[in-house]
């Protein structure tokens, strides 16, 4: 049987699910019905759709037991979270463009202590998918930076984790990569995005039993010169692009040892994410839990 028939090994997702306000920025009006009278619950609404999310917030921040518990109240019994793992542990304390800038903060063991409290309701309720640990462009390949990644790996060992590597460097040195991250039992995440010379290239091949993909969007005009944030992610894929990932991901996970499969749009503008998540869903035969509201599906016609 194809792990694609399988759908409770599938999850398909958006990174982040809390965008107010109307388009470009927001999702209200393009994913989120525009409200009338009481306000929508995000969550609650985002759930009825899809069975995965990827929480943005953690990462500026750990979460808090409370806002963890509200989470799991929200939500279906099989519905999971993905983490993005606090940029303390990730990031140094300034981020440049192609290399990392400023001295990192070091993390303690209360740190470690801090996040793990946050995000224990969700491990303790079952709804605690994978850890992410996504690093900057400028977070290169070298003996340093590779205890760094060691370390941090080792501090969260007992959760599933997969790690965002950007830099060529790490795909430069492809077998010990791999063998680095097997050896942690962690998965490396497959990303698209636009490409620079100093961007990592990746073979669409898993890591482990999982298969982690985040899809950034391809806007490369703007991915380093823009006025907002979200200029940088303003890209819809289109038909053809998603059927090209959707084959990709048949292959890479085709072969024998893949468990389970993540796949998060990142590209975030217009709610471009959640409408290619659908798409990507549509192209492997992966069951949503309901498809949005009409107003949605009318303003794009590829769904």
């Amino acid at each position: 049987m194809s792990l694609f028939q399988t759908s409770q090994l599938v999850r398909i997702g958006t990174a982040g699910y809390s965008y107010p306000g109307p388009p470009p920025k927001g999702w209200h009006g393009a994913f989120y019905p525009q409200a009338k009278g009481k306000r929508i619950d995000e969550l609650e609404y985002y759930s009825r759709i899809f069975n995965t999310v990827e929480i943005n917030s953690s990462f500026y921040g750990p979460p808090s037991e409370r806002t963890a518990n509200g989470w799991v109240g929200k939500t279906p019994d099989d519905f999971l979270f993905t983490l993005k793992l606090w940029q303390k542990f990730t990031h140094p304390a300034k981020i440049g463009q192609g290399k990392s800038t400023g001295q990192w903060e070091p993390s303690t063991q209360a740190d470690v202590d801090l996040f793990k409290a946050g995000i224990h309701p969700l491990a303790e309720s079952g709804k605690l998918g994978v850890l992410v640990l996504q690093y900057p462009a400028g977070f290169y390949c070298s003996p340093e930076n590779v205890e760094k990644l060691s370390t941090t790996l080792r501090a969260f060992a007992e959760y599933p984790r997969a790690v965002e590597l950007r830099h060529r460097t790490w795909s430069d040195e492809l077998n010990r990569t791999r063998a680095f991250l097997e050896e942690h039992g962690a998965s490396w995440v497959l990303i698209d995005e636009p490409k620079f010379s100093t961007s990592i290239r990746q073979d669409f091949e898993v890591v482990g039993d999982m298969l982690y993909f985040r899809a950034h969007g391809r806007n490369a005009q703007a991915w380093w010169k823009h006025e907002e944030p979200w200029q940088r992610y303003d890209y819809l894929y289109s038909r053809e692009e998603i059927r090209h990932m959707a084959d990709k991901l048949k292959t890479a996970t085709s072969k024998p040892g893949v468990q389970k499969v993540f796949a998060f749009f990142n590209n975030h503008a217009r709610a471009n994410t959640a409408i290619n998540a659908i798409m990507l869903a549509q192209e492997l035969n992966v069951p949503l839990r309901s498809m949005p509201n009409e107003a949605m599906v009318a303003q794009f016609p590829a769904l």
